[in-house]
């Protein structure tokens, strides 16, 4: 896995390279930056893999929706995020504190943004059977340590509204 500050792209693709299998990968041509595997048979479950590490997702509660971030094997949470429809839905690495949310409605545009509401990765997703499409990153902000982590939260995000829209009644 190659790390976003190392290289000088603004802009990463999400790939779906088989339309049966839940894994989706975050590259620029040929060098991959993240993946998201969603793990068959056990619900919201997902392995995440960046330069930082191996990572599981899992989606809990039902009021009060959150994701848990694990290093893969970890007993503990790294992180949570608690899911806010209405608002931003907030997460903090390594004292950076990330907040993702809808950039702009007319155009789908979704994103992490830090305290100052600078947009930090804008992902531009193209829904036809299965989140595809780009993120792009703002050059003032690829020092960030979790950087790559961070988006494939946000593309484990997206995947899971598409389902949430396209499956309502876990059809």
């Amino acid at each position: 896995m190659k790390s976003i500050s190392d290289s000088p792209i603004t802009t990463l693709q999400i790939i779906k390279p088989d339309l049966i299998k839940r894994y989706y990968e975050i590259k620029s041509g040929d060098e991959m930056y993240g993946s998201v595997d969603l793990v068959h048979n056990s619900g919201t479950l997902a392995r995440v893999e960046t330069s930082q590490g191996v990572f599981t997702l899992k989606r809990n509660g039902f009021f009060k929706p959150y994701i848990t971030l694990r290093k893969e094997k970890a007993s503990t949470d790294l992180a949570v995020a608690y899911l806010e429809v209405q608002g931003n839905t907030i997460i903090s690495l390594d004292g950076t504190t990330y907040y993702f949310r809808l950039i702009n409605l007319w155009k789908n545009q979704w994103g992490w943004t830090n305290e100052r509401n600078q947009v930090i990765l804008r992902y531009k997703p193209t829904v036809a059977g299965f989140i595809k499409g780009d993120v792009e990153v703002s050059k003032d902000f690829t020092y960030l340590s979790y950087l790559e982590t961070v988006t494939v939260i946000g593309v484990y995000f997206l995947i899971q509204l598409e389902e949430e829209i396209l499956r309502p009644n876990g059809i």
